[in-house]
Formats: C-alpha cells, sequence, structure tokens
C-alpha cells in the first residue's frame, strides 16, 4: 500500500468513526405504571423504554404511595399527579434518574377517585369520582403543587343495568381545543362536555348531554387528532360509539356504533380502554374477559371498520397505551400482573407481541415520558 492509499483509507477511517460518533442517541422514555391493588407493595412502578429495540427495562418502585389509580404528567414533563382513597398528589420528576420526589397532597371529598387529567392551560386538575358521581378541579401552583378544590358537581340519575342504580363519573378530559371539558358517566349512561372558566370552575350546566343506548356505561373517550370527532367505550356492553363534537356545542351528532367483542364471545367481559393510533388511522381498545385488544380502521367521515382481535398477552387488559414513537403498544395485564408488548404495523394497524415483562404491581395505568 503506498503513501497515498494507506493516507485515504486513513481518512475514510476517521470519517466512518466521525459519522458513528455523531449518530444521535436513541430517544428513551420513562414509563410510569400505576397500581390499584390491596396486595401492592407501591403504588407507582418506574421503567426505561427504548423504541429503538422495544425493550422495557424495570427501574424502581415509588414506595411514598401503596396504591394508585390513575396517573397525569404535566406538559412540562417536570411533574406527575396521582389519585388514591386518600386524595390526590403531586411529584416533581427527576429528570436524569425519573425519580419522583413527594410535592404534597389534597385530601379528597369525592368518593372512588379513577381518574385524573390536566386542564389545556395546565393550571387546574380535574378528577373523576366513580363511587359517589362526582367531578372535581385543583389549582395548581407553578411550582407543581396542588392548591385547593375550586368546584364540585354531582351528577344525578340511574339506568337499567345492576352496575348503574346510581351516578358512576368515570373520566374527565379536556377537549383539544376551546374550553369543554367532557365527562362520561357510566351510571346515568352519558357523555356530558361542562364549560371550564380561566379560574378552573367547572360550569354546573353542561353544553351538551348525550345518553348513550340504555346499559351500554360509558367508561373511556378519545377524541381523533385531525376529524372532528371523537369515540366512546361502553364498559358494559364492549362497544365504540363515534359521535361529531363541535369546540362550543360539544356533542353534536352520531356516526357509527360497533362491538369490538368477538360474535362467538359470550361470557363475562368489562370493556377497559381505548387510544387512537397518532395518524388517526386505527382505532385500539381493550377488553378484560375476553383479554383482548380490538382493532378497528377509521374511515375517512369518522365511521369504524369491522375490528379484528389480538390477544392482549396476559389475563384482564385494565388499560394500555401505545408509544411515542406509534410503533408499539404496552398492555397493562392486572390479574397477570404483566405489561406486554406489541409492536404494531403502521400500514394495517395490526399488532405482533414481542415480549411480557412481569410487574412487582397490579398494573393499570401507563404514561410515558421523555428522558
Amino acid at each position: 500500500m503506498n503513501r497515498r492509499t494507506y493516507s485515504s483509507a486513513l481518512i475514510i477511517l476517521l470519517l466512518g468513526i466521525l459519522l458513528m460518533t455523531c449518530e444521535p442517541a436513541p430517544d428513551r422514555y420513562w414509563v410510569y405504571v400505576s397500581s390499584n391493588d390491596a396486595t401492592s407493595t407501591a403504588g407507582i412502578d418506574r421503567y426505561l423504554w427504548t423504541p429503538a429495540d422495544g425493550q422495557l427495562i424495570h427501574q424502581g418502585l415509588d414506595s411514598t404511595t401503596h396504591t394508585t389509580s390513575y396517573l397525569a404528567i404535566d406538559s412540562s414533563n417536570h411533574h406527575l399527579y396521582s389519585i388514591d382513597g386518600s386524595g390526590v398528589h403531586s411529584f416533581s420528576i427527576a429528570p436524569e434518574t425519573g425519580i419522583l420526589s413527594p410535592i404534597n397532597s389534597q385530601v379528597h371529598q369525592g368518593k372512588g377517585p379513577c381518574y385524573i387529567s390536566i386542564s389545556q392551560n395546565q393550571r387546574y386538575l380535574m378528577v373523576a369520582y366513580y363511587g359517589s358521581g362526582e367531578v372535581a378541579t385543583f389549582g395548581i401552583e407553578p411550582n407543581g403543587k396542588i392548591g385547593s378544590e375550586i368546584s364540585r358537581i354531582r351528577h344525578h340519575g340511574s339506568s337499567v343495568h345492576e352496575r348503574q342504580s346510581s351516578p358512576h363519573a368515570h373520566m374527565i378530559i379536556p377537549a383539544p381545543a376551546g374550553d369543554l371539558v367532557y365527562v362520561t358517566d357510566l351510571g346515568t349512561d352519558q357523555i356530558l362536555s361542562y364549560p371550564i372558566s380561566e379560574a378552573g370552575k367547572l360550569d354546573e350546566v353542561p353544553v351538551s348531554t348525550t345518553s348513550a343506548v340504555a346499559g351500554f356505561g360509558p367508561r373511556h373517550l378519545v377524541f381523533h387528532p385531525k376529524l372532528p370527532c371523537l369515540y366512546v367505550l361502553a364498559e358494559l356492553t364492549g362497544h365504540v360509539m363515534a359521535f361529531e363534537h363541535d369546540p362550543r356545542l360539544g356533542i353534536t351528532h352520531p356516526i357509527d356504533t360497533i362491538s369490538i367483542l368477538p360474535a362467538e364471545f359470550k361470557d363475562f367481559n368489562k370493556s377497559a380502554d381505548i387510544h387512537l393510533s397518532a395518524d388517526g388511522q386505527y382505532l385500539y381498545a381493550s377488553n378484560r374477559g375476553d383479554n383482548s385488544i380490538a382493532i378497528s380502521g377509521i374511515n375517512p367521515d369518522g365511521s369504524l371498520t369491522d375490528p379484528t382481535f389480538s390477544s392482549s398477552g396476559g389475563i384482564w387488559p385494565r388499560a394500555f397505551e401505545i408509544d411515542p414513537s406509534d410503533q408499539f403498544v404496552l398492555v397493562a395485564n392486572k390479574r397477570s400482573a404483566s405489561i406486554s408488548v406489541f409492536e404494531r404495523n403502521t400500514q394495517t394497524g395490526l399488532l405482533t407481541h414481542t415480549n411480557t415483562t412481569e410487574t412487582a404491581v397490579a398494573p393499570q395505568c401507563i404514561k410515558f415520558l421523555k428522558r
């Protein structure tokens, strides 16, 4: 090898090393998992998630809470909020380690807290109480501390199922635009939209009140990222209802209703969670009993195709999340104490099981936070 050839080879080698060292590090996320089981030793479990290799690695347990029903993370990724039977809790998040440090708590007035979310302006917490059929708002201070309760609304009514003898508010979530907050009530078979003021007060008179078919039991809902549509999961019958909505008027009219259970399944079931892919092409919903994830395509008018089904990879899929890369689905199988990881075909929407992680808690809510 002459000197010129040697120099050229050395330059190519050095350039290759330089390019390798300049490659961006793969995205990584903290994953927080809640547990609300009598046998749990900790209410929040923490994992490291890397979409590049689809690996979920356990990091630790938060021992300051023993049970946690649901979680919410603010848009700054600095604070995590949780609920349990004793109150509403706030934590600061250490960005390098993901470790949670308690900030403060507020005692509940409502009973059976089951859902927590954050207002669009990030200044208020919103809580749904299944047991007492109420929803409430709390202030959030700039340092993440939870303020006192601002407003509370109690629902009234009942429906036809044995679990519908009284109201059961199950979810409260802000609309993607405007000043409306949507609430599902399993006990009264209603989806309600309330105005929320700049001061965080819920107006007691809803803008829209939409009734589901008697006995459906609305549980969770999700908004389409591009269409003026939302989708409501019926826990008691295993249906998904599609509606049009307006930022000022709330739900305006129905679009479609489909079953998310296999036709041959006749046993006990409680549908649990619902999410859409980031591109709005596919809807996913979980079934506790059938232990499946239903997958439905979304048509340009917002209507739904007949679903296909994937095993949830465990028992009692209480919740699941589509990861921020939109390429994986993580399913919290509560009764088998496991999180199943599925790779998502972005063209067909179908799921392929890749691995399952046993958990120290009975998982029931999953939240991602980018490192």
